[in-house]
């Protein structure tokens, strides 16, 4: 199997190809439009987008560009009949989202979004501890991080930078997982700088769990989650980017005795494109459609109710 890496972004670079390297019987072209061509590792090197998917006989395409360009290069490898893999987030609006669904459905492409954060070792105990427990009553998430440097594409609303297309996938994920349905948002507190989004709030509930939910641009790194319920408290650090190279902790406090479990380091890329190949392989083309339709919903639903 092939894949062809669209973009040479630093994601691509730190944590995509060192995990596409572990895997076995896999080979990967890259196209860069704006790098020198480093021996990483690749087959071919193509300096074109269009080129390296016209040429490329790869049979996914991974698209690790500016969220902008993420639509325009998903539907142009579909329209080719490769499956495809895009970096959170998918595409910039609703309608973007529905058009690649559908042309993915008519030609049984897998399409997925590489949103990858529980697939880590950490978030199955997360899960593992919660079903031997009670349930739990509310779930507070924080990701925050320093105001990205000059240049950096984050700050421009032309590339389809901003903190909510940014980290809104996390928060729209977790009430998926975790809520589920029946969600009603409480509140959305979307603040804006020079026209760019710069940190936004959300409490959602499903009437048994309550969500709040703090990201931002513009504060000191934070990420974190935890979880309570009426005698336990669950909280895990690096959450939303769990480092592959780390061991971890998961702090677990149940009636007020506290214990640090260690997980054992893990690389949630790895474990998300194994996934891909394997329903890939088993023609399981729309097996990623709920989570993408579920996601770009309800940050949909979030843009029309509170403009």
């Amino acid at each position: 199997m092939k894949i062809l890496l669209l973009g040479y972004s630093n994601l691509a670079k730190r944590r995509i190809i060192p995990s596409l390297k572990k895997i076995k019987n896999l080979s990967f072209d890259i196209a860069s439009a704006s790098s020198v061509p480093i021996n990483n590792g690749h087959k071919v090197w193509y300096t074109n987008y269009i080129d390296a998917l016209n040429k490329s006989d790869a049979d996914i395409v991974y698209i690790s560009l500016v969220n902008s360009l993420h639509f325009f290069y998903a539907n142009k490898s579909i329209s080719l009949g490769k499956h495809v893999i895009v970096d959170k987030p998918l595409a910039l609006n609703n309608t973007q989202i529905l058009k690649l669904i559908a042309r993915s459905k008519k030609k049984k492409i897998l399409l997925a979004e590489a949103l990858t954060f529980n697939y880590h070792r950490q978030f199955l105990y997360l899960k593992n501890a919660i079903k031997r427990n009670n349930p739990i009553t509310n779930i507070i998430m924080k990701f925050n991080i320093p105001k990205p440097r000059k240049h950096d594409t984050k700050l421009s609303n032309k590339l389809g930078g901003g903190c909510f297309n940014d980290m809104m996938s996390y928060a729209s994920e977790i009430n998926r997982i975790f809520l589920k349905k029946n969600i009603s948002i409480k509140s959305f507190i979307h603040r804006k700088k020079n026209k760019l989004s710069n940190s936004f709030s959300i409490n959602t509930s499903n009437q048994k769990i309550e969500f709040y939910g703090f990201f931002s641009h513009n504060n000191e790194y934070e990420n974190s989650i935890t979880l309570s319920s009426t005698n336990y408290i669950i909280r895990l650090d690096r959450f939303c980017a769990p480092p592959p190279l780390s061991n971890l902790f998961v702090r677990f406090k149940k009636n007020n005795n506290i214990k640090n479990i260690k997980i054992k380091k893990d690389d949630i890329f790895k474990n998300f494109l194994s996934e891909y190949f394997m329903k890939l392989k088993k023609k399981k083309f729309n097996y990623y459609h709920n989570k993408i339709l579920f996601n770009s919903r309800f940050k949909h639903d979030l843009i029309k109710n509170y403009r």
